[in-house]
């Protein structure tokens, strides 16, 4: 019995919890829904609600409006330039893993960021800090959310075809930011805090196995990498596969060279 109700925990067989709350961190029904919600006390991730203020050019394009070039343009000037104050900012309170804008136009969805960090006492930290602060006029609405995988918290339709439901699914429609972009503020947020490179917060015996098993794993990834796997930076709307100290201090040293040599232009 135990074994069956972990098995349907989140899922739309559960009838006691909702589905959507758990994957999603929002309800449609909000609290009158008739499942139930269980907020977390402790979360990586944080839901800012409704924080992005959308652009009638940026409401345009989500509601697959006509539309041209200049209003493509300037929706995603207006997305890039928020994307990386906000990233910037949020990285002042710890080392982030993914921060995602949603396309969402549904009332419970509209305009909500999604910031997770690599450990639970940033986040902490985070909302401590948000709370009663503004931004673009608006309160800043900071909770702990459910989501730890946005791939599972995606709409798959939207991101690998076109989505039958539009801008009213309820499933993430996550805003598509260039690999540049991320790149750059990932680089700027170690630049502006080096001690998240070098970061160990159970240090001890541990600390021996743990980076045993980080060169063991950036040697596999350097191989995989060497054969032509997939950069692990996709633009797919998933998050990259979590990464030790090792390996992002390659990856970050990597980007430099890049950068210093001018080849290979990054792909946005």
């Amino acid at each position: 019995m135990a074994e069956q109700l972990a098995r349907i925990f989140g899922t739309e067989e559960d009838r006691v919890n909702c589905p959507f709350y758990f994957k999603i961190g929002a309800c449609r029904n909000g609290d009158q829904c008739n499942r139930l919600h269980n907020r977390p006390t402790m979360s990586q991730t944080l839901l800012l609600s409704h924080m992005y203020p959308n652009t009638p050019e940026s409401l345009a394009l989500a509601n697959d409006e006509p539309w041209d070039d200049d209003m493509y343009d300037r929706a995603q000037q207006h997305l890039e330039a928020f994307y990386v104050e906000v990233f910037l900012e949020l990285a002042n309170y710890g080392e982030i893993e993914d921060l995602v804008v949603v396309d969402n136009l549904c009332d419970h969805m509209i305009g909500n960021v999604y910031v997770k960090y690599y450990h639970e006492e940033d986040a902490e930290r985070a909302l401590m800090k948000l709370t009663g602060r503004f931004y673009s006029g608006k309160l800043i609405q900071a909770e702990y959310t459910t989501v730890s995988d946005f791939r599972e918290a995606r709409c798959r339709a939207f991101h690998e075809t076109r989505c039958n439901r539009g801008a009213y699914c309820n499933f993430m429609h996550i805003k598509h930011i260039p690999r540049a972009i991320k790149r750059r503020v990932v680089r700027e947020m170690y630049d502006d805090h080096p001690e998240y490179l070098g970061q160990t917060r159970g240090a001890g015996k541990k600390e021996g196995k743990d980076r045993k098993k980080d060169r063991s794993r950036s040697r596999r990834g350097k191989e995989k990498k060497d054969k032509g796997g997939r950069d692990r930076d996709g633009d797919d709307g998933a998050p990259a596969a979590r990464q030790t100290s090792e390996e992002r201090r390659a990856m970050i040293a990597s980007w430099n060279q890049e950068k210093d040599g001018g080849g290979g232009g990054v792909v946005a």
